[in-house]
Formats: structure tokens, sequence, C-alpha cells
């Protein structure tokens, strides 16, 4: 069973120097936690067999139509599949801040370290998670799990300094809940 770790914590700090932002204010006010980058469903036994029966009846039908590589897509396709639905997913550190986001592994290793500022992020929502819609082309949405009693402060919170929107589910979204991926 997965131990769920997500602790938050308001403080206020004093910051000297940013690596963000040369100038930073005496009493910044920050929210920070830890959570899951995913949220994990256990797979039974039924779901893995489900899965290759799919597999299966995708490699035949390629086969039949004599398609070869996608007869080989969907053997690496499948096995991907397995292996991501068997992992767990890697606890991160969430910093809310008024310069904007920053994302990080718990050792703070500075190569998984992440900054969003609020410039670049056009508004978000929250859906049982935080939906960050970023100024990018490609991955234009940010999903970010928090605790749930918390939802108020960090909704207080990014409403000072980025607008809520609304956000539709896309179909991606729907069917991933569907399989329980």
């Amino acid at each position: 069973m997965m131990k769920k770790t997500l602790k938050i914590n308001i403080t206020r700090t004093s910051t000297k120097k940013s690596p963000h932002r040369s100038v930073s204010s005496q009493n910044e006010s920050v929210i920070e936690w830890q959570a899951p980058e995913f949220k994990y469903s256990p797979k039974d036994i039924s779901w893995y067999w489900l899965s290759l029966i799919i597999g299966i009846i995708l490699l035949a039908l390629s086969l039949w139509q004599r398609n070869f590589l996608f007869a080989i897509f969907i053997v690496i396709a499948w096995l991907v599949v397995v292996y991501s639905a068997g992992r767990n997913p890697t606890i991160w550190n969430f910093k809310l801040s008024e310069k904007g986001i920053e994302i990080n592994l718990p050792n703070n290793d500075p190569v998984s370290a992440k900054f969003y500022p609020f410039s670049e992020i056009e508004g978000f929502d929250i859906h049982g998670e935080l939906i960050l819609k970023l100024k990018k082309r490609f991955s234009s949405y940010l999903k970010i799990n928090f605790p749930a009693e918390e939802e108020e402060k960090i909704k207080d919170f990014l409403q000072k300094y980025i607008t809520k929107e609304e956000y539709s589910e896309s179909l991606a979204d729907s069917f991933s809940k569907l399989i329980r991926f």
C-alpha cells in the first residue's frame, strides 16, 4: 500500500537573494507542500489481463492487415503501458511564492528543479488538482496535486497573481480516468 505524504506549510520568510529575480520583498508569503506527481490507482490482475487481451487483438489485426510496423509498435506500446501502470509516483516538493511556482524533487537536485514565474502562467483552475494554463504552445497545461483541505488557501493565494479560468476536461483526461491510469 502506498503511503500518501501531503504536507503543507505556510510561512513568512525574509529573503536576501532569489535565483529567479534579483529584487525580492522582505516579507514574502510562501505556501509549500509535498505531493505525488500523479494520482496512483492500483491495478488488479484483471486490469493486466484486459490490457493483454486488447494488445493481442490489436496485434492480430495488424498482422492480418500485414502491417508489421504497427505490430512492432503495438508490442512496444503494450510493454510501456504495463511498465508505467506498475510504477509508483515520485514525491515532489511544490512552493508557491509571490514570484511563481517552484517544483523540485525532495533531494533538491538542481537539474530536476523547475520554476514557473506568474508571467508565464495564463490562468489556473482547481478540479481536485491544481491546473495551470501556461503561455506555451506545447504542453500548455500543468497539473499539480495538492492536499484537498488546502484548496481555498491555494486558490486565494493564486488569485492575487493570476486569473482563475474554467478548465474543461479533455477527452484524454476522461479516458485516463476510465482506465484508471
